[in-house]
């Protein structure tokens, strides 16, 4: 599964709101997005430290005022989309058919496409192939399809 971070930059109105108990920028997670509007993404930022413990708010932001990470295994791009663009992408086949995978099994390796590792894997698995590794590969060119 894919995990969006984001740390605020320092020219920010909110950067002591991304700041850990140290003061040390830290990376915050990012809850939604909303493509209409100037404040399209919604953060998890620090609100204040009671104990010891941080306290947490929901505050939307603009892209510009971000510095943005991700964490997935071999994810090569970053994708974010509103419930709204998940629903109308689901089926499309140029959404669908967005990542290329390496299935590498004991006798043989294949290529598939789908739109995250989870699904590839779910698509292996419905292969009924049982012993093997998916890894995310760049995507054929069109010079390497010549």
């Amino acid at each position: 599964m894919k995990v969006l971070k984001a740390k605020i930059r320092k020219s920010s109105v909110h950067y002591r709101k991304g700041l850990g108990g140290t003061g040390k920028s830290v990376w915050l997670k990012i809850t939604g997005f909303n493509t209409h509007g100037e404040h399209n993404y919604r953060i998890r930022a620090i609100k204040g430290f009671k104990q010891g413990f941080a306290e947490y708010e929901e505050i939307w932001m603009k892209g510009s005022d971000l510095l943005f990470r991700q964490f997935e295994d071999n994810q090569l791009s970053l994708d974010i989309y509103s419930k709204e663009e998940m629903k109308e992408n689901k089926n499309n086949p140029r959404y669908f058919n967005q990542r290329r995978f390496e299935v590498i099994t004991i006798n043989k390796k294949f290529y598939i496409h789908a739109p995250d590792l989870e699904t590839a894997k779910k698509v292996v698995k419905g292969y009924g192939i049982a012993d093997f590794r998916v890894k995310q590969v760049a995507r054929l060119r069109k010079k390497e399809l010549e």
